[in-house]
């Protein structure tokens, strides 16, 4: 799910385009999320940085020509100056994420819309650590010759000082001489006993990987590939076993794909695995935001089909509510008595947890 991104600042302040290519996903209900490499608190939200990742919905999403324009305002742009690469996760309302990146952010006029005193912890910490310390004072002498007594100065003639001028420096030149030959040698040995036998290794593990079969096939993203597999026009019952194995496998993303078209198809099976996506009552799969209305909608239709699984749960979801949807208990009722008249043992425990 990579993809390439550029940054395009706009001539207002604090304005750029986020144009993103090689993503083919639907520009309605498009979210971003950006994340940053310093600091505990790294992930940008729409009151600062907070410390979980956090969804962000742009002003306006745009497709044109090939590429996706995401243009953002000075509540993501201002907070990014100074930032010199951002990492990026896009998702799609009824998929999840699909596409990740990252990208350098562009030096850009700010609009000072942003309140600059608002800064996170890790902010305020590292621009303290950024004042210059106060250098440190002079070390004291190792040794300072006492001062003679005032009365005896004029008895005492003063110590030669040309005589211990030419002791000192040839002990400098003797010791310098010693580090030298000290670091001569140490340096060959270094050379080689460690370049010379690292050298070949290097270039062996630094030689680049042929293009093959394996590398083309890691290029292609999970939407390639069911858009592949959907293109042998596969009959609703394989795409339902598709749908199973891409499951099993973590691509949750790819089983919805496959699943949504067998059950337009008319699956029944299919029609109640997509259901269970949307139900609020269930748990959260690949990501997906909770929506009674639509696993409504999809259980209703397995229901009619027949599937006494998806009566009982399209009653549990009518008896609770939730997410957008109403309760109705009368209809939740109904539809637990046809899935119990089916040997539903869950469905006759739910009926008698109804209300009388």
């Amino acid at each position: 799910m990579a993809v390439r991104a550029s940054v395009l600042p706009q001539p207002e302040p604090g304005h750029a385009v986020l144009r993103l290519t090689e993503l083919d996903a639907s520009p309605d209900g498009l979210t971003l999320s950006i994340q940053r490499q310093q600091g505990p608190d790294s992930h940008l939200a729409d009151d600062g940085w907070r410390r979980t990742e956090a969804w962000l919905l742009p002003a306006r999403v745009e497709r044109a020509k090939g590429s996706l324009d995401f243009h953002l305002g000075p509540e993501i742009c201002d907070r990014l100056a100074g930032i010199a690469t951002v990492r990026l996760r896009i998702k799609e309302p009824d998929i999840g994420v699909v596409g990740t990146t990252v990208v350098a952010w562009p030096t850009m006029l700010t609009s000072g819309a942003i309140d600059k005193g608002q800064r996170s912890l890790d902010d305020v910490v590292r621009l303290r650590r950024s004042k210059p310390e106060a250098p440190p004072p002079p070390p004291a002498p190792l040794f300072e010759p006492p001062k003679p007594p005032s009365g005896l100065r004029a008895e005492r003639e003063p110590m030669p000082e040309m005589e211990l001028e030419p002791r000192s420096g040839l002990t400098g030149w003797l010791i310098a001489a010693a580090l030298l030959v000290i670091l001569a040698v140490g340096g060959y040995w270094a050379y080689t006993n460690y370049f010379l036998k690292s050298w070949p290794e290097t270039i062996a593990t630094t030689q680049p990987t042929p293009p093959g079969p394996a590398a083309e096939t890691s290029k292609k993203t999970v939407r390639d590939m069911v858009a592949e597999y959907l293109a042998t026009k596969p009959t609703p019952e394989a795409m339902l076993a598709k749908g199973k194995e891409l499951a099993q496998g973590g691509e949750l993303g790819g089983a919805f794909l496959v699943w949504r078209r067998a059950a337009e198809a008319g699956n029944g099976p299919a029609q109640l695995e997509v259901a269970t996506f949307y139900d609020p009552l269930a748990q959260t799969r690949g990501g997906f935001a909770p929506d009674g209305a639509r696993a409504a909608e999809w259980y209703e239709r397995a229901a009619l089909a027949g599937l006494p699984e998806a009566q009982r749960k399209y009653g549990l979801l009518l008896a609770k509510g939730g997410a957008g949807l109403s309760p109705d208990q009368a209809k939740a009722k109904s539809w637990l008595q046809q899935a119990a008249a089916q040997n539903d043992a869950d469905a006759r425990k739910a009926l008698e947890s109804l209300p009388k």
